[in-house]
């Protein structure tokens, strides 16, 4: 299955641009799973599975033990933490 990655802040670096399509293995029942899945397959995936990155799937903001229903071309953002005013 394809998904698209966005990347925002500082993680867009580490991951070489703001986005990029990833083909997955099935269907990973959780987005630790997927998270998992993708730092073995991805060049600087394992910045992935930081704690400290905000995940969102189709601009949901999700936890990292939810359980997913992934479809063909569903968008996953990693948000690096930000402050602002």
């Amino acid at each position: 299955m394809r998904i698209e990655l966005e990347f925002y802040g500082p993680i867009q670096d580490r991951m070489g641009g703001a986005r990029q399509a990833a083909e997955i293995d099935g269907t990973p029942a959780t987005l630790d799973a997927l998270v998992a899945q993708l730092a073995q397959r991805l060049d600087g995936g394992d910045y992935l599975q930081a704690d400290h990155l905000r995940i969102a799937v189709n601009d949901r903001l999700v936890d990292r033990n939810s359980k997913l229903a992934l479809a063909e071309g569903d968008r996953i953002a990693f948000l690096s933490p930000f402050s602002g005013g």
